[in-house]
């Protein structure tokens, strides 16, 4: 089941990531951060003792923020639905 747009993923008690199925952006850190769909933005996750997950863009822009290990399956959805954004993007 394709969860439904916008789709918000916490990622800790005071951190967002929200996807419109335009843009990513990162809310709840000193400066909100905005990835458009074009940039083909993805997450890789790094787990251990902190899980930490990186934003990465085509043109090799990165952003990386600790996660909380209770948010980690609704963040691997929203991985999900930016992987399938840019296999649309690129279909077009």
């Amino acid at each position: 089941m394709t969860p439904t747009l916008p789709y918000d993923a916490p990622v800790t008690e005071s951190a967002l990531l929200s996807f419109d199925g335009r843009v990513l952006e990162v809310f709840g850190y000193a400066d909100a951060a905005r990835y458009h769909v074009w940039e083909e933005p993805r997450l890789e996750f790094r787990t251990g003792r902190l899980g930490r997950l990186t934003i990465i863009t085509k043109s090799g822009r990165k952003h990386s923020v600790l996660y909380d290990e209770a948010f980690l399956s609704g963040l691997r959805v929203l991985a999900d639905l930016l992987e399938r954004s840019r296999s649309r993007a690129t279909e077009s």
